[in-house]
């Protein structure tokens, strides 16, 4: 029996949750930080002729006329008057544990001319690493091949510095001697240890150039590096004949050298914060929350262009009018829905940090941003928006906001549990403390916080020690 394929035609009625562009445009804004939404601003002030800037002494607040107003959505606010810590992500390498600082415990427009000003005054961009270097060998003597391949391996560097590809798999067989040549030249140049293969021979270029004998350092690198990264000094000495002593010696010299010479060269520009949020007592010792304005254009619908519109014949000069003065409408509503949002959310928070601000991350109270949108009756995805990338302005300093958000770890007599970040310092804290020659294992970090009244257990220390870029026990022993 043969199968029949033929095309119907249904008609079908179904139910679908879409976003408007309104609601879009509306949810972008929530999004985004002070200095990014003064920009998105001023794009909307030139793209649409209806808005115009205010002078600057006018009102506070971002207004719109009478007449244009939108009815409030129901976002509203209570009063708002309402009741830096630990360090960068390890990297997955155990190589860097050797590398970082250590304490003595082992741890290692006319409308804006103050902005075109602004802009006019900031620094040149900086330069990136392989314009670094090819600008050290740009009077430096070589044949026109050599040099354009010097350019092509420059380029070729990874963000730590080093070339990790073979040349014979970046040049052609016939270039390989030219390619060769060119290496070198890069290997000259500073940083000590760009243009090297891999973590030792960055080591060994920069011992190159260490003054002194580094005969033994060299050693060390060449035939005994994995174990001095992982602290096995005595096994080190054995090997070479010599006291543990001298064998401590040499690793500190290795430590002072850079296992990432390249990486100055890859972080960005230096980012400036500007707070979204402020947080301040008054003198009644209440906590004010707020959210300043002042960076923020003050603008308006022109009252010439809602004229035009009311007195314009012309139905297609009247549906363009009327387009434009909807979107400044909306534009301006929404910065200010945005605020009132970011008023409740900011002021709840508060409510529930007020130890933290007063004493320190060692007060932190767990607290979820579930926690919040079930008190003031928001989706948690309000929430996470409002909160992501803002920074509020403290009493101690300028914090993003998503710091006063941390899970949390049960004490053992049922009392509130305390936050992971304040277990964090707590492990930090027994860490600087303990004998640099005898180090804490995890098992005894969680025995500790245990009588402490901290129910935790040691594959949590463990998670939250590598989370913070503490060594194991092996790595931190001294001898």
């Amino acid at each position: 029996m043969a199968l029949q394929m033929r095309q119907n035609l249904n008609l079908r009625m179904e139910q679908k949750l879409k976003l408007t562009p309104q609601m879009i445009q509306s949810i972008e804004i929530l999004l985004l930080p002070q200095l990014a939404l003064e920009e998105r601003l001023m794009n909307e002030v030139e793209s649409n002729p209806v808005l115009e800037v205010m002078d600057q002494e006018g009102p506070d607040t971002n207004e719109v006329p009478d007449g244009l107003a939108e009815p409030d959505r129901g976002f509203d606010g209570p009063a708002e008057t309402v009741e830096s810590h630990i360090s960068d992500r390890m990297s997955d390498n155990d190589q860097d544990w050797l590398f970082k600082p250590r304490t003595s415990s082992g741890l290692p427009d006319e409308d804006r001319p103050d902005k075109m000003a602004a802009l006019e005054a900031a620094p040149d961009k900086a330069p990136s690493l392989a314009e670094h270097l090819i600008e050290q060998l740009r009077f430096t003597e070589m044949s026109d091949e050599v040099r354009s391949l010097v350019q092509d391996i420059c380029w070729q560097l990874s963000p730590r510095g080093y070339l990790e590809q073979p040349l014979i798999e970046l040049f052609k067989e016939e270039q390989l001697d030219a390619a060769e040549q060119a290496w070198e030249f890069v290997r000259r140049c500073d940083p000590a240890g760009i243009g090297a293969r891999d973590l030792k021979d960055s080591l060994l270029l920069q011992l190159q150039r260490e003054p002194g004998d580094n005969t033994f350092e060299m050693a060390l690198i060449r035939e005994h590096l994995d174990n001095a990264l992982k602290n096995r000094l005595p096994v080190i000495a054995q090997a070479l004949g010599v006291d543990v002593e001298r064998v401590k010696e040499g690793v500190d010299v290795i430590a002072r050298l850079d296992p990432k010479p390249g990486l100055p060269f890859a972080r960005g520009a230096s980012q400036y914060v500007v707070p979204d949020v402020v947080v301040e007592r008054n003198e009644h010792d209440e906590w004010i929350v707020s959210v300043p304005d002042g960076h923020l254009p003050k603008v308006t619908v022109s009252e010439s262009y809602f004229d035009l519109y009311e007195k314009s014949a012309d139905q297609k000069e009247k549906s363009y009018l009327k387009e434009k003065i909807a979107g400044a409408r909306f534009i301006i509503d929404a910065i200010s829905q945005r605020r009132r949002t970011l008023l409740r959310i900011v002021s709840e928070i508060i409510k529930h940090q007020t130890a933290f601000l007063e004493h320190g991350v060692e007060h932190l109270r767990p607290l979820m941003r579930q926690d919040i949108a079930d008190k003031i009756g928001m989706h948690v995805a309000t929430v996470s928006r409002a909160v992501k990338d803002k920074y509020i302005q403290t009493p101690s300093g300028i914090i993003p906001l998503a710091n006063f958000f941390s899970g949390g770890i049960a004490n053992q007599d049922g009392s509130e549990a305390e936050s992971s970040k304040s277990v964090k310092l707590k492990i930090q804290k027994l860490i600087q403390t303990e004998d640099p020659r005898n180090p804490l294992s995890d098992q005894e970090i969680a025995d500790k916080l245990d009588k402490e009244g901290l129910d935790i257990s040691r594959r949590t220390v463990t998670k939250y020690r590598i989370a913070d870029g503490i060594p194991s026990t092996r790595q931190r022993r001294t001898f």
